[in-house]
């Protein structure tokens, strides 16, 4: 079974997906749409990656949270049941209940990197996963930053053993092994100087994804 396959499989906080209307379209540069998978329309890049789009049943948890330390806490715990890492979240203000988030977990030796954007066109939440996997030489960002942190005196041994790897928002969350914890490496800031990287392609999906989305005039 493919990894991506797997990967959508597993079950979270979300609801059962139904098969998304055709009324959605996407125009995204690079991600070709193959057949559905399991109820889910699914894009492929040139990489292999891929990038799904579902609609819940009964709307997205996710968006429905009251508060930003709620919504955190939802997240993780989708995180935490995937066996993975929450590296950020972010409440879109776009005049819907947007959300977007990026976790990772290890399919060793590589780290497979997921986001998600959950926002909502007339009443149907629309959630957009994308996932990438490293490939080839594995670990380059971690060791670049971290060596540079510590050439220019910003980061010591003592502080990479503390504070490598934590939990964005809550510092003594333990609820997963710290190997898949939000690493300093991991901070967008990184994301010019590693534009290959899974995570820095991740983050440009999901900034991508609200510009490149298009829907039929009689669906709205």
């Amino acid at each position: 079974m493919k990894w991506w396959n797997r990967f959508w499989r597993s079950t979270d906080t979300l609801a059962d997906a139904l098969e998304p209307s055709q009324w959605v379209h996407l125009t995204l540069p690079g991600w070709n749409e193959g057949p559905p998978v399991d109820g889910l329309r699914v894009w492929h890049d040139s990489d292999g990656d891929a990038l799904s789009l579902a609609i819940p049943t009964s709307g997205s948890e996710l968006s429905r949270a009251s508060d930003e330390m709620e919504l955190r806490h939802r997240c993780r715990k989708l995180a935490q049941n995937r066996g993975g890492g929450l590296i950020e979240v972010h409440a879109i203000p776009r005049g819907t209940n947007s959300v977007s988030l990026i976790y990772k977990r290890q399919d060793f030796p590589a780290y497979v990197y997921s986001g998600m954007l959950i926002t909502s066109v007339r009443g149907n939440s629309l959630v957009w996963t994308i996932v990438a996997v490293e490939r080839g030489m594995t670990g380059v960002r971690e060791a670049v930053v971290a060596s540079n942190l510590m050439n220019a005196g910003k980061l010591t041994a003592e502080d990479y053993k503390r504070y490598w790897a934590e939990d964005p928002y809550e510092a003594a969350y333990r609820g997963v092994d710290r190997s898949v914890m939000r690493f300093m490496s991991d901070d967008e800031s990184y994301d010019e100087q590693f534009p290959q990287h899974p995570l820095s392609k991740v983050r440009r999906v999901l900034a991508m994804l609200p510009n490149t989305m298009q829907f039929d005039s009689e669906a709205l």
